[in-house]
């Protein structure tokens, strides 16, 4: 169904994802549960709706919900009302699908495919549970199921290659998703950004290729609210290990330290293999 050969930059498919039209329904996070027949997770409370907390090997979408405290005025005929409340600002989240997913390069078993259209997939049969995917995406995105493999967002690519729209983008009553190819969710960005919203995805780290899939777009004062803390500016993972490595000269190794060395020149590699192409766009 999929093989490991990124598309160009401008090729593919693409969710623009507007984010003042988003009522926080959750019909996306559902049919995403249902579409890929993930299990039901017992609910718990917590101090936001937000509910799964995060991202689950069972829940590849969710919808947080942020919460920031505003000072509102209530006017009436003859009097002014100053009152202290909550704004909320629901957030649906999923894997990004990076241009040149760094969690795919990072993969020693070559478990994570990327379809024609530019969907990033975890096959869960050939996945050895190593969790680099997770220590290479920038997003915290792939989780471990209780199979010991990762699990996240599929793009629905086997929709997506029947012709249909990813199930979160079709069920959505207010159309919060534009699910078009790149070029166009590229120039559907770059309008709203003229009419003044601020756009994530689209001007990115040479690490995830340059760009992201899922491009999200808000009016200026919920982006600074909700962008900080869910997209970083500059989407990239270091690698301890890597840099403990350089300069390092070992006399003598027991056979135990050479298995450890070994260990250790497997996860720089993967180093190597997630930041070559990211250094060299930078």
């Amino acid at each position: 169904m999929v093989k490991l050969k990124f598309p160009g930059r401008d090729e593919g498919v693409a969710v623009v994802v507007d984010l003042d039209k988003c009522i926080g329904c959750r019909a996306c996070q559902i049919a995403c549960q249902e579409w890929n027949g993930r299990k039901a997770l017992n609910t718990t409370f917590s101090p936001t709706f937000t509910n799964p907390r995060d991202l689950h090997a069972d829940a590849w979408k969710v919808v947080f919900f942020h919460e920031f405290p505003v000072s509102k005025t209530l006017k009436f005929a003859e009097a002014e009302v100053a009152i202290n409340t909550v704004e909320v600002v629901p957030v649906p989240y999923n894997c990004l699908h990076c241009a040149e997913a760094p969690c795919a390069r990072a993969c020693p078993v070559g478990a994570i495919k990327v379809s024609p259209e530019g969907a990033v997939v975890i096959e869960p049969g050939e996945c050895i549970g190593c969790g680099y995917c997770l220590d290479a995406c920038p997003y915290n995105v792939p989780r471990r199921g209780s199979d010991g493999k990762y699990y996240k967002c599929t793009f629905c690519v086997d929709r997506i290659q029947s012709g249909l729209e990813p199930a979160c983008v079709d069920v959505c009553p207010t159309n919060v998703f534009t699910f078009t190819s790149m070029r166009e969710a590229t120039r559907i960005a770059e309008d709203l950004r003229a009419q003044g919203k601020k756009v994530y995805g689209l001007s990115l780290d040479g690490y995830v290729g340059g760009r992201v899939r899922w491009i999200f777009a808000a009016s200026e004062d919920k982006a600074s609210r909700v962008f900080p803390a869910m997209f970083p500016e500059t989407p990239r993972n270091s690698n301890a290990i890597r840099e403990s490595l350089e300069g390092v000269a070992i006399p003598g190794l027991s056979l135990a330290s050479v298995f450890t060395l070994a260990a250790l020149a497997v996860a720089w590699w993967r180093a190597r293999r997630t930041t070559s192409k990211s250094e060299g766009a930078t």
